[in-house]
């Protein structure tokens, strides 16, 4: 089978195998990276488990160190002394009225949005100018 151009170098330093170091497998992956995007490493690990006995299940989640490497805004709808208290939880914007009145005139700038109970007077309003009127639509309402 002919090597891809991609493969020829790996097949020149990787011997054929051999079990590679996690810390040192990661720095080859590293130095092979050629895609003009970011690539990733899946693992898979073989625990030895009867996933049909339910005292053997595991279960588990982790906090990656440098997170995902995206940055949300969150905007939140409140009134009176919420206010204080979201900027103080980390909102980058609050308001109510006026920020409504942004939404309105098509200034989206924040990618998730938190309301309180009683802005939904307001948020509620705002639905129309947020989602596109086809993209609620069924297929069967489709012409």
């Amino acid at each position: 089978m002919a090597l891809v151009k991609r493969q020829k170098p790996w097949k020149e330093k990787l011997t054929p195998g051999k079990q590679y170091p996690v810390d040192e497998a990661l720095k080859l992956v590293k130095e092979f990276a050629t895609a003009k995007f970011a690539e990733s490493v899946d693992a898979a690990v073989n625990l030895g488990i009867d996933a049909s006995k339910s005292d053997q299940q595991v279960r588990g989640s982790t906090v990656m160190p440098h997170g995902i490497g995206k940055s949300v805004r969150v905007a939140v709808f409140t009134s009176g002394k919420n206010q204080e208290l979201a900027k103080a939880a980390g909102a980058d914007i609050v308001g109510l009225e006026d920020l409504a009145a942004k939404v309105k005139a098509g200034e989206i700038n924040f990618d998730v949005v938190v309301a309180s109970p009683d802005a939904m007077r307001v948020v509620g309003q705002l639905g129309r100018s947020w989602v596109p009127a086809d993209s609620c639509r069924t297929r069967r309402s489709a012409p």
